[in-house]
């Protein structure tokens, strides 16, 4: 009766509903309407004119050259460049020799992921083999494993040292086994295994400058990887094509532009800290006595090697009735030296009405590339029923009328609904 019209494996419909239909609880006009929505998308997809696709080998089926692109493509937008001090990405055109320090550089399986489908380990492109592609003939590549992802074991220290030693600047890949996060991998920490942390320490002493890539299921307790490191890259668990990806986005060929699609709490004891929290009965006490109650990253964080500058948001009416639609624009420029991809999101806020609603909520985003001072309008079209009402205990979806808030970047501007 929700507008779920598939069950999937605790077999609850197949069980229950033809008895549910009897007794007129489930009406057949819903198991009606939900069969319909499931044959459309049949229709559209042509399993009616063609239910059966030609049996062809693995290999014929999997890595086709369009795939590995698509895949890289995804790899390379989702990553999230979280920090990057005097800019020390993209590297440049003097950086002549790459440490590539880490259990996660030739790595080969924990990059896929928990859900690797049809993944094989011997079709994965590891970080070094992007490297390797990336910088050929232009830098010399140094690989030391350094340590394991978890125990004790600090013995390839002293090889890792000394490779960072030689290099113009250090990249220490570390992160989670596949296993660590995802479906039933429930952990005490987000945290990495202190080992992971202890190899970041002991390189940082050598002066170079450090670049760390994450490869993650989930935000990680960063703790004092943040102050040990000049840049830092999530990768997150990019499949089969994410070497090249997280290589190109080092040398520069690539642009970052991912931004975070959840919040990286300050530790794993500031759980649970996200964007759209509702407000404190009290917002000015109930902070954290030993830490800031601000979390390390923000939901939709994510730099940039180019830089943006917003216009004034400009509201289509101060005002509108609930029939009306409201249109919202902002002019943004590229004011930086290369193209990039700015991914604008739109926040709206209700600060009052009859039930707590959050301090903010995600209603639409965009993302669009602009060359170098080329400048492009952002639009968001405000529908009130879609966008500003909230569901009650039963699923009916209420609209108040009274003063709104569209939130962007720094920018907070009020609009009223008019009952």
């Amino acid at each position: 009766m929700a507008g779920v019209e598939m069950d999937m494996v605790d077999n609850a419909y197949i069980k229950n509903l033809a008895q549910l239909v009897a007794n007129k609880k489930v009406p057949m006009s819903s198991i009606d309407e939900a069969v319909r929505r499931i044959l459309r998308i049949k229709f559209r997809l042509g399993l009616f004119d063609k239910p059966y696709v030609e049996e062809l080998p693995e290999k014929d089926r999997y890595y086709a050259p369009e795939s590995m692109e698509l895949a890289a493509k995804i790899a390379e937008e989702s990553m999230v460049l979280l920090k990057n001090d005097k800019q020390t990405l993209p590297l440049s055109s003097s950086v002549k020799r790459i440490a590539l320090i880490g259990p996660m550089v030739k790595d080969s399986v924990n990059m896929m992921g928990s859900w690797e489908g049809q993944g094989l380990a011997e079709m994965i492109e590891t970080i070094y083999e992007g490297f390797e592609k990336e910088f050929k003939g232009k830098a010399t590549l140094t690989y030391s494993k350094g340590c394991e992802f978890d125990g004790n074991n600090e013995s390839g220290f002293e090889e890792a040292i000394i490779a960072a030693q030689n290099a113009d600047v250090i990249i220490i890949c570390l992160g989670e086994m596949k296993k660590w996060s995802g479906e039933n991998a429930t952990r005490s920490t987000i945290a990495l295994p202190g080992i992971q942390e202890k190899l970041v320490s002991a390189i940082r002493k050598t002066g170079k400058p450090v670049v760390l890539l994450l490869s993650s299921g989930r935000p990680i307790e960063l703790g004092k990887l943040d102050a040990l490191s000049d840049a830092m890259l999530e990768i997150w668990q990019p499949g089969i094509a994410g070497g090249g990806a997280v290589a190109g986005l080092i040398s520069g060929r690539l642009n970052p532009s991912g931004k975070l699609a959840i919040t990286f709490p300050l530790t794993t004891g500031q759980i649970p800290t996200y964007y759209n929290m509702r407000q404190s009965s009290r917002p000015g006490q109930g902070g954290y006595q030993d830490i800031a109650t601000e979390p390390k990253y923000w939901f939709g964080h994510g730099l940039s090697y180019t830089s943006f500058s917003y216009s004034a948001v400009t509201l289509s009416n101060p005002s509108i009735k609930k029939h009306e639609k409201l249109i919202v624009q902002v002019e943004i420029t590229n004011t930086g030296a290369v193209a990039g991809k700015e991914t604008v999101l739109w926040f709206i806020a209700d600060p009052v009405a009859s039930i707590t609603r959050p301090m903010k909520e995600l209603k639409y985003f965009d993302k669009q590339e602009l060359k170098p001072g080329e400048k492009k309008v952002f639009r968001f079209e405000i529908s009130p029923m879609r966008d500003l009402s909230f569901p009650d205990g039963n699923g009916i979806r209420h609209l108040e009328g009274g003063d709104y808030y569209i939130m962007i970047k720094d920018q907070k501007i009020k609009f009223e609904l008019l009952d």
